[in-house]
Formats: C-alpha cells, sequence, structure tokens
C-alpha cells in the first residue's frame, strides 16, 4: 500500500479532533484557563511560602512532672492535658512503626514529605467544599501537631506542606517517627505511644504486642469513639482494618492477622481520673502543686519534666490516716486534720480531712487551704507562759485558781471561769499548766501583756493575725494544725524556729538539679525558756490533761477544747518530731461535739488518742531522746511577787460563756495570790475548757 495511502486515515483523525477542539474550545477555554491560573496561583503561593515561612526550632517535648515521697515512691503526676512519658524510638516496639507506616503513611520511607497523591485530593475536597480528607504524611501531621493550629484551612495544610518538606531535609526518618510517636494523643489522656501503653496495658511501648500496637495505631483517629471501655466493637474493628493494612504491607502474615483478629481487645479499666495521677494524700500534693507553681511557674510543673522529691514519708502519711480513720470510723462523725514534722521542718505527714472527695478544703492549712481558721483553746497557754519566762518570769511562780476570777482590764472588768467550775487552790505555773486552770492564766497574760503573747507566738511560728487581747490566754486566735505543729517544733528545737517545707530536691529529667531544701531558721525564744515550757508540757501528758497521748518515750504536749466543745486539739513533741490533731465540725459555729461515740470531745480524748496512735508508729524508727532540763532557777517562786487589789476577785458557782471584751494590753498592776469574797456587777465572763 502506498504511504500516502496509509497515512490518510491518521490524516483523517487528525482533522476530526481539530474540528472538535474548535468547535468546543468556547466551552473549554475557561475551565482550562482557570485551571492554568490555579496552577500558577498554586505555584507562586508554595515559592512565596517557601521562602517566608521559616521552619521553627524544635519545640521541647511536653513532659509529665511526677512527684515522689521522700524515700523515692511516686505519689502523684502533674500534667496539663494528660501524661507525657516520652521515650526513644529505641524503646518502642518495632509493632508501632510496622502498624503506623502500614496504616497512615504506606510510602513514609519514600516521599520527602508530602505525598503529591494525597496532598492533591485532600486539596481537592477542601476546595470544592466535599468531605475533609486525610491525605497527611506522618511528617504533615508532626508538622501540624508541633507548630500549627488545627484549624481547617487551605492555607493551613499549605503551610503544613511546606514545613514538612522542610523537616525532611533537616531530620532524618527516625527522628521524626520518634517525635511523632511521643505527641500524638491516644486518649485517656495519655499523649505519647509509652503514656498509651501505661493507661490501656499497664505495660511500657517496648512490650506492646502486635495486636496492642494494631489497637493504639488505630485509636489515633478517634480517640475517644474508640475506646474499648465505651466502645468494645467499634474498637474491635478499627484494630482489624489496622491488622489488615499490616497484611497488605507485608509487615503481618494473613495467617496471624486472622488469628489476632478472632480475639477481643483486652484493655484495662478506664481511670475515672482520666490519666491525673494523684495517688496518695490529695491535701500535701494540692499543697506541693501550690509551692511548685509559685516557684518554678505553670509551665515547668506542668510541662517541664520535673522530678519533684518531698517530704512526705508515706509510711507516716500511711499511719496518719488509718489513726484518724479507725477513731473517727463512723458517716456523721466530726472532721479531723494531722500535721507532722520532724526536726529539720520537714513535713512527714499531712491530712487536711476525712475524705477529700468530699470536702475540698484543707482543713489542715485553714485559712489558707480554702476554708477557716480554727480557735486554738488552750493549746495557746504554753505561749503565754514562754512569754513570761522571757519577760524575767519563772514557772515557780504561784497564783490562787478559784472557780472564777473577775480582773480589770482597760475595756471593763473581764471574768474567767475554769471548766467544770473547778477551784484549784494556789498554785504554781507548771501545776496551772497540767491542769489548764483559766483563771491562772488569765492572771498571767495580764501579767506580762497580750502583745507580748503575740508576739512570742508569732514568732514561734503562728503567721496568722491574733487578737491582741487578753482572752487570747484562752485562745481565742484562730490558727491552723500546720502553724500549730511550727510553733510547737519550735519549743523542741530549744527555741530555735524552722519554715516547714513540703518539698525537698528538684530535678529535670536529665538529672539536672534545680533545687534543694535549705530552710530558713530564726530565734524565737531563749533556750532556757523553751526547756521551761518542755518541762511544763511534759507534766500534762504524764499527770495532766494529755495523759492519754503519753508514749514510751520523753512527750511534751497540750489539750485544747473551744467554747462549747466546738474544736479540740492535742499539740505534742517529742526532742526530734511535733504533730497536731484537730477535731471539729467545718462549721464549727453550728455543730457542738457532745455526743461523739458516747462521749464528750475535749481536746484529752480523742484527739490525744489519735496523736498517740500516730505518734506510736511513726516513732517506731526515731530514736529516743530526752528534753534538755531547764536551769534550777526557772522553775523556783521570784523572789518578790506582786499583787493586784484584792477586789478584782470574784468566786461563783457557775461558769459563764459570754466572751470577754477587747483590748488592749493592760497597764493595771500584776494580779494576786490571794482571792476576795467581794463581787462586780458588770463584767464579761468567758469559760474555756481544757
Amino acid at each position: 500500500m502506498p504511504p500516502a495511502a496509509a497515512d490518510a486515515p491518521t490524516t483523517r483523525r487528525r482533522v476530526r479532533l481539530r474540528a472538535l477542539f474548535r468547535r468546543h474550545w468556547p466551552w473549554l477555554r475557561w475551565p482550562l484557563l482557570a485551571l492554568t491560573a490555579l496552577f500558577v496561583v498554586g505555584v507562586g503561593l508554595f515559592a512565596y511560602l517557601w521562602f517566608t515561612v521559616k521552619l521553627p526550632a524544635d519545640p521541647p517535648l511536653v513532659q509529665s512532672s511526677i512527684v515522689y515521697d521522700a524515700h523515692g515512691r511516686q505519689i502523684a503526676v502533674f500534667q496539663q492535658n494528660g501524661l507525657h512519658e516520652p521515650v526513644p524510638l529505641t524503646r518502642i516496639s518495632p509493632n508501632v512503626v510496622n502498624a503506623l507506616v502500614s496504616t497512615e503513611d504506606r510510602r513514609f520511607y519514600e516521599h520527602h514529605g508530602v505525598d503529591p497523591v494525597g496532598t492533591v485530593r485532600a486539596l481537592w475536597h477542601d476546595v470544592t467544599g466535599g468531605s475533609l480528607q486525610g491525605g497527611s504524611t506522618l511528617t504533615q501531621q508532626l508538622v501540624k501537631n508541633s507548630y500549627l493550629t488545627s484549624d481547617r484551612s487551605l492555607w493551613r495544610k499549605a503551610k503544613e506542606a511546606v514545613l514538612a518538606i522542610k523537616l525532611e531535609q533537616t531530620h532524618d526518618k527516625n527522628d521524626i517517627l520518634d517525635r511523632y510517636l511521643n505527641i500524638v494523643y491516644f486518649g485517656r489522656g495519655a499523649y505519647g505511644v509509652e503514656s498509651a501503653a501505661h493507661v490501656y496495658f499497664n505495660t511500657t511501648a517496648a512490650q506492646l504486642s502486635v495486636d496492642q500496637a494494631a489497637f493504639l495505631v488505630g485509636v489515633i483517629r478517634s480517640p475517644t469513639a474508640l475506646d474499648p471501655a465505651t466502645n468494645p466493637d467499634g474498637a474491635r474493628r478499627r484494630r482489624d482494618e489496622v491488622l489488615d493494612a499490616m497484611v497488605s504491607a507485608g509487615k503481618l502474615s494473613q495467617a496471624d492477622a486472622a488469628q489476632l483478629k478472632s480475639q477481643p481487645v483486652e484493655a484495662a479499666p478506664r481511670d475515672p481520673q482520666n490519666g491525673v495521677t494523684v495517688a496518695e494524700s490529695p491535701w500535701f500534693v494540692e499543697l506541693v502543686r501550690e509551692q511548685a507553681i509559685a516557684q518554678f511557674g505553670e509551665s515547668a510543673v506542668y510541662g517541664g519534666g520535673l522530678r519533684i522529691t518531698t517530704t512526705l514519708d508515706l509510711d507516716a502519711q500511711h499511719v496518719a490516716e488509718q489513726a484518724i480513720a479507725k477513731t473517727l470510723d463512723q458517716p456523721d462523725d466530726p472532721q479531723a486534720a494531722l500535721v507532722a514534722l520532724d526536726q529539720s521542718g520537714a513535713i512527714r505527714a499531712y491530712v487536711g480531712g476525712r475524705d477529700y472527695n468530699a470536702l475540698k478544703v484543707d482543713l489542715a492549712r485553714g485559712k489558707d487551704g480554702g476554708g477557716s481558721g480554727r480557735q486554738a483553746g488552750s493549746t495557746f497557754k504554753p505561749f503565754v507562759l514562754a512569754a513570761d519566762i522571757e519577760n524575767g518570769g519563772t514557772a515557780g511562780q504561784r497564783f490562787d485558781g478559784p472557780p472564777t476570777i473577775t480582773l480589770p482590764t482597760s475595756s471593763g472588768p473581764w471574768t474567767v471561769s475554769n471548766f467544770g467550775n473547778e477551784s484549784f487552790g494556789n498554785i504554781d505555773l507548771i501545776d496551772a499548766t497540767v491542769h489548764s486552770v483559766n483563771t491562772v492564766y488569765a492572771q498571767l497574760v495580764l501579767q506580762v501583756g497580750p502583745d507580748k503573747a503575740a508576739a512570742l507566738a508569732h514568732a514561734a511560728g503562728i503567721a496568722s493575725d491574733l487578737p491582741v487581747e487578753p482572752s487570747l490566754t484562752l485562745g481565742t486566735g484562730e490558727v491552723s494544725p500546720l502553724e500549730l505543729a511550727d510553733a510547737y517544733l519550735t519549743f523542741a528545737r530549744e527555741g530555735q524556729r524552722v519554715e516547714p517545707f513540703a518539698i525537698q530536691h528538684v530535678e529535670t529529667s536529665d538529672g539536672r538539679v534545680l533545687f534543694d531544701a535549705h530552710p530558713k531558721t530564726s530565734t524565737a525564744m531563749k533556750a532556757d525558756t523553751a526547756h521551761v515550757v518542755d518541762a511544763a508540757l511534759q507534766q500534762v501528758v504524764q499527770r495532766g490533761t494529755g495523759t492519754a497521748a503519753n508514749l514510751d518515750r520523753p512527750v511534751a504536749g497540750k489539750t485544747g477544747t473551744t467554747e462549747n466543745n466546738g474544736d479540740a486539739w492535742f499539740a505534742g513533741y517529742t526532742p526530734n518530731y511535733a504533730a497536731v490533731v484537730w477535731m471539729g465540725y467545718p462549721d464549727g459555729s453550728s455543730h457542738v461535739m457532745d455526743n461523739v461515740h458516747g462521749i464528750t470531745v475535749t481536746g484529752g480524748t480523742l484527739p490525744a488518742k489519735i496523736w498517740h496512735d500516730f505518734m506510736s508508729a511513726a516513732l517506731v524508727n526515731v530514736p529516743k531522746a530526752t528534753f534538755p532540763s531547764p536551769p534550777a532557777q526557772l522553775l523556783q517562786p521570784p523572789s518578790t511577787v506582786a499583787s493586784t487589789p484584792p477586789s478584782t476577785v470574784v468566786a461563783s458557782t457557775e461558769p459563764s460563756t459570754t466572751a470577754p471584751p477587747a483590748s488592749q494590753p493592760t497597764t493595771t498592776a500584776p494580779p494576786t495570790t490571794k482571792p476576795s469574797t467581794t463581787t462586780t456587777t458588770t463584767s464579761t465572763t468567758t469559760t474555756v475548757p481544757n
């Protein structure tokens, strides 16, 4: 056949195509021009982004901060939006990598940050308003999670693509996998595969099996909806899809996949705290959290991976909680708080109430813990005694202790009654402390001055405001168990006050030391003054109102009970350990403890019992020690005894509950040791139990 004849059909086809093109060009030119323009704009946009968008510095991985007790036992985790426990890729099971690449980005090791087919598909659906498509590579997902917001816009996806390409130019594939697997969210508050392994399977990332890895990779798409605790069927279907993807990618045999798919997803029960871990002493943990944020900042505490070693001794903490729970075992029992400090000021046990979930107020801190302070009752008397010794008095001073006494103050007559309207005759300050004699201490506070008593209490560790008035001697000032323990520890430390502390040591996750505790100390009183108080308070426990707290070692302590039995205290110490127990109702003004387990609660009853039970166990491994003896002259009567006009003392047959007047330190003469029978018609009265 001649060549011309052979070319004839081809020529005719070309003619027909040109004719067809000319006929349809008016209709085709606009879409083609639009696509061309779109392509040019896309190239220009890409070029603009390439030169203007810089790859940010790698953000530090967010790590949870872990809180330990004094012996290295974990008690809590501080995290923001969940748990963060980064691990290197070498400590992540290859099963996880195989499942992830097979399912999310099968061409991960071939592309350079962007998979063109997937990206075009996603962009087309975004532009045309269709359903948003994934189409993102693992590198793009990492970029989005690390550098960009989660908004769904064309501009964001374009920046994502540019940054993904740049990221792959500076990081190898293993670096990208490492970072991705340590920041992606798996649900249940877990960020990163190590945390996910813990919360779902109680294991580590290195030990994840094929089916566990398949589940975790599958749950990334929809962590909440695919939780096996609430949607076991959906979780299983998604895991099976990942197993099938692994088969298609050649990472798993069909037979192995079939065997694994026959099993349910066996995950651990869901933690109702959603990954937030507070395992022990929630009141103490909250105190540590507040102090850590004040010192290191929120970002460091929640995401800096700090390792915070506290002063808490879990053994002592458990004993404290058990002592309270064993004594107060009924739902309607009063609340209780306990704080224990060792000689260094370290907080070793800390109970802010009987039930943290039911009562969010920390009763151990009072106002600082969201509640209110509590009147100290007779636990305040040792500060009045110490103030008098500091100002030249002795414990051998003798006073009359009638059932009721009326004393002149700058605000008018002040009448004070003993608990139970009991008379004690003429006694020295040691016996007045042993039996908590109100009428003697009313005379003593006027002798030394309420201002001096308040100043000494503040120096010893009472941070709360105190009323500078005579009734201060009866504990009308409000304090917290923590500050009262601090102040009583000052007596044990021979007058040297140390600031209580909860945080002992802080390191970064890589072992760099950020903080070591060096608590502040100061002199609150002379050592001999503290020794006198020690001697008096030892007698309280041996033969006075605090015998229920007696131990097999030297103990000093004081009971305290407020009017109408609204608050009850026992504050005590050994030479190397101090503890305070408070009992009462948070709304103490409307509740009295007149029938708790069949008794009326005073400081010497249930609080002293709790203190005894706690200290008996907490001090097992603490060496026994003795208190230094005070100088003999401080236990003897002074050479001269001042007196007040005899008309100020009044005998009475009934105690009164009227509140005392507020007044400034009086300038009247000191009290006498001899009662009078003269009556006073205008007075205010106070009765405070022991």
